[in-house]
């Protein structure tokens, strides 16, 4: 995971990196930047579930380009509290380095949620309110024979959209034969909106091929997200799915909710969980 988590992190770098190219590219003067030391900025992921805490806040700062490890930076030593919309206030305490750990904080559907992060002579916020908890009403599965010999599974999450328009949701999907357990189908970022089908039945079908086998138990997360997280991690999603080359991007990062010019995200969701055995 911290590999993957790393990789993104990088990704994230050199989009930076050719922000700063692209609008250089107007001038006529040659600029040399130092890919090493360009522009480093704290990254900050967060996440607080409707489920029992501690919850997690990690800091770190872009890493260099040329670093074969993949390795970002952690911050150390920083002010990381959350507060909620009640006045309730948990200072997060630093177990390892760059990770931040709640200790009274509870997550719950219809709370608003204020990150603030103190570190170097500079503050960084960032609000997340956790959206009313949908639930998975079903889930089945339909083994697939394609004519190209591959046979898997279609996996297909049924559940109700409420009547309210603006709900947004991410499903996750991994398989207990699959390690790492992250998705059965190379797809970590599934996201869903309403805009087309609020207030209705909602049927996702997850197709699954050689990553998945008859007597594996899949575990189906549906998590209810606000806005500002669907748009994270959609812009982060576009990026991924292209083909990788940084210099095929439009010169951007992911939207992020964190104020500062600081990159990530945070996030306060519910989760939704069920498990079917593939027969």
């Amino acid at each position: 995971m911290n590999t993957k988590r790393n990789y993104l992190l990088r990704i994230i770098f050199v989009l930076t990196f050719f922000s700063i190219i692209w609008f250089l590219s107007g001038c006529q003067q040659v600029v040399s930047i130092d890919l090493n030391t360009a522009n480093p900025r704290i990254v900050v992921e967060g996440n607080i579930k409707d489920q029992p805490g501690p919850y997690s806040v990690v800091l770190s700062t872009t890493g260099s380009y040329f670093d074969t490890t993949l390795a970002t930076p952690p911050i150390s030593h920083a002010q990381v509290s959350i507060t909620d919309d009640l006045g309730n206030r948990d200072t997060l305490k630093e177990v390892i380095s760059g990770t931040y750990q709640s200790s009274t904080l509870i997550g719950a559907s219809g709370r608003t949620y204020t990150l603030s992060v103190k570190t170097d002579g500079k503050e960084y916020m960032a609000t997340s309110s956790m959206p009313t908890k949908v639930f998975i009403d079903s889930l089945y599965a339909l083994s697939r024979h394609g004519l190209d010999g591959e046979s898997g599974y279609d996996i297909y999450v049924i559940f109700k959209d409420p009547p309210e328009l603006g709900n947004y949701y991410r499903i996750n999907a991994r398989s207990s034969a699959v390690i790492p357990a992250d998705s059965i189908d190379g797809r970590r970022y599934r996201l869903f909106t309403d805009k087309l089908t609020n207030g209705n039945v909602m049927t996702e079908r997850i197709r699954a091929g050689r990553n998945v086998n008859v007597g594996d138990t899949i575990t189906i997360e549906l998590r209810s997200i606000d806005k500002a997280t669907y748009d994270y991690f959609h812009t982060l999603s576009d990026i991924l799915s292209s083909d990788r080359s940084p210099t095929s991007l439009s010169p951007a990062n992911p939207n992020s909710n964190i104020s500062g010019d600081a990159l990530g995200y945070f996030a306060a969701y519910t989760i939704d969980s069920k498990q079917i055995v593939l027969r």
